[in-house]
């Protein structure tokens, strides 16, 4: 079976990481901990829609660093121009810069969001079209205004058997000598996924967020047009066994 050779392959290699201590960082930003342990293992993939290691996905996580983790990007497969529309329509004034509007807002499936004191946003899932759709509500009327913006369920299996079928989960310390930035890998785990079914239940209970990350150039030719980072699938490292099984 390919996937145990690579997991057995992938277990001696990790013993080996661990076991090195504290390693030099291939840069000092918050990517290192990912790349450094990419750069241990081999892997020189720059391919982001298919797994890190053969079937494997590998997801690196510093010790108290945001608790989220994104599984995969995703956008809305509702309309072509998806996040123009929410963009044009629902874009709040940039904090610095006023004159250009963002969209930077994570959406939940059990609790309502707001954006400039205006809307309301929820996620809802729909099992009977077989969508996961973004609510979007007056605040002060409640009235539901939109509806459209939406993932239909083919799509997001798609993406989540095609990349997270299989995750290898490291912790790793960090630490700052000689203005270098080194990562000590201390622990890993490995998973596969349990029935898709519990990864919509994921979403539906608030457990999985979808998190829009649509910025603006605010300089240069291109000022005011949009600069989109990925709307993502984002869930907390306490969960993931919520939607996988540990692999002994």
């Amino acid at each position: 079976m390919k996937e145990l050779y690579e997991y057995q392959e992938l277990t001696e290699k990790m013993n080996r990481i661990v076991q090195k201590g504290w390693i030099k960082s291939v840069n000092n930003g918050d990517s290192g901990v990912g790349l450094t342990l990419e750069n241990e293992l081999d892997i020189h993939s720059e391919d982001f829609e298919i797994p890190d290691y053969g079937a494997i996905e590998i997801k690196a996580k510093k010790t108290n660093s945001e608790p989220y983790i994104t599984l995969f990007g995703a956008a809305p497969d509702s309309y072509l121009y998806e996040i123009k529309r929410i963009h044009k329509e629902y874009g709040y004034p940039h904090s610095k810069y006023p004159q250009y509007k963002v969209f930077n807002i994570s959406i939940y499936g059990n609790k309502y969001v707001q954006t400039a004191k205006k809307y309301q946003y929820i996620l809802y899932v729909d099992w009977h079209k077989e969508k996961v759709f973004m609510h979007v509500f007056d605040k002060l009327s409640g009235i539901l205004i939109d509806n459209k913006c939406s993932w239909s369920f083919d799509m997001i299996k798609e993406k989540v058997y095609r990349k997270l079928k299989y995750l290898l989960f490291v912790k790793a310390d960090r630490k700052y000598e000689c203005d270098s930035v080194y990562y000590k890998y201390y622990d890993y785990t490995f998973y596969e996924l349990k029935k898709f079914k519990s990864f919509l239940k994921a979403i539906d209970d608030g457990t999985i967020k979808i998190t829009f990350k649509i910025n603006v150039f605010k300089s240069g030719k291109k000022a005011g047009q949009i600069h989109d980072h990925g709307t993502s699938f984002d869930i907390m490292e306490q969960d993931l066994e919520k939607i996988y099984n540990k692999i002994l």
